[in-house]
């Protein structure tokens, strides 16, 4: 089954990216520049469906301005990655040559086609970015509306309580044994503020042996016992994969432990057989005498997150104008011609296909 993330995010600090994330495994990274509409998004779903077609498991990291287009794809069991390297992540290849390179889009696109519209293209740019601070703005707004949420959950947490859920989610890794290197943690998004509100590729992710489900909101301690379980697992030389907060890149959402095929996730959702701890039930009674004040953040913080929704919808009208001006100079055969010719390269190279824990 193919996994699904996002590797970058619209938060209140701006656009925060873990691209460097998708490969790693020392993958062979392909760093695909173009620009906008000049098929990037397109030769990735077709690279990826290729190994697929192989046998090989491939997982998607999509775009959060447009959910529905790719920004990667790897394939860890051939030990590839593809990866969109221009803006807001511009990348490089870090082993030139030897081991990664650059697959130029643009290059099939005429100048003499496009050129007549720079002007226009310079402003639609200029519109873009005012529209994108507009958005970082709002985010930030209604992340400062939340964290008084966070306050107040935290006034009425029962430590102790927290704690104890802690040292059972711990005894999960009981009996294994350090394998004498510290195990790395690889950050990305299950989730993101996208035109279309808030998604989340979940149901992608969660189909693990063992799936714990952690229902609380932030300041409720769930980021806590993440942190600890995650640092548990790193000692033992256990690699994790730690999905964080879309709108706080620093802290864990979700967490996931390959080798123990364990999932830790903070969500409503419960898959059959999943153990739910409901963090809820760590507060006080003392936290019902602010549910009026807590109800209020709750709406504002929606209100405000809407509203981020919103601009960043009316700005794809902006994109979509880019788009239809470099694809009127694109040359399609040629363009077709050389991702055939590159994805018949990277099948050659292929690895047989097996299992990554």
């Amino acid at each position: 089954m193919s996994r699904h993330f996002f590797p970058g995010g619209n938060t209140p600090g701006g656009f925060f990216s873990y691209f460097g994330n998708i490969p790693f495994h020392g993958e062979r990274t392909i760093y695909v520049k173009g620009t906008s509409g000049s098929g990037k998004s397109t030769f990735m779903k077709r690279a990826a469906a290729a190994f697929e077609a192989r046998g090989f498991a491939a997982e998607y990291f999509h775009c959060s301005n447009d959910p529905g287009s790719l920004d990667g794809a790897c394939v860890p069991g051939a030990c590839l990655c593809v990866v969109d390297g221009t803006a807001p992540h511009v990348q490089d290849p870090g082993i030139p040559v030897a081991r990664d390179e650059i697959f130029n889009l643009a290059a099939f696109i005429d100048p003499g086609i496009v050129e007549p519209y720079k002007d226009e293209l310079a402003a639609l740019a200029l519109q873009k970015k005012q529209s994108f601070k507009r958005v970082f703005g709002y985010v930030a707004a209604a992340c400062a509306v939340r964290e008084n949420n966070s306050r107040i959950y935290g006034q009425f947490l029962d430590r102790g309580r927290l704690n104890a859920a802690t040292l059972e989610a711990l005894a999960l890794l009981d009996g294994v044994t350090p394998i004498g290197r510290a195990g790395r943690t690889r950050r990305l998004f299950a989730g993101a503020l996208t035109p279309e509100g808030f998604v989340d590729t979940l149901d992608s992710l969660m189909g693990l042996p063992t799936v714990y489900v952690l229902r609380g909101e932030p300041g409720m301690g769930t980021d806590m016992l993440l942190e600890r379980v995650r640092q548990a697992a790193a000692l033992r030389g256990l690699d994790c994969e730690c999905l964080c907060r879309p709108l706080e890149p620093g802290k864990p959402e979700h967490l996931i432990v390959p080798a123990l095929g364990l999932g830790f996730f903070t969500t409503d959702k419960a898959p059959d057989g999943a153990h739910v701890i409901d963090f809820h039930t760590f507060l006080g009674e003392g936290v019902e005498a602010c549910r009026e004040e807590i109800e209020y953040n709750s709406a504002m913080f929606g209100e405000l997150a809407g509203r981020a929704v919103a601009t960043l919808s009316a700005q794809r009208e902006l994109h979509d104008r880019v788009e239809e001006i470099y694809l009127a100079g694109m040359d399609f055969g040629a363009l077709n011609r050389a991702c055939d010719e590159k994805i018949a390269r990277l099948l050659e190279r292929a690895r047989p296909a097996k299992t990554i824990v």
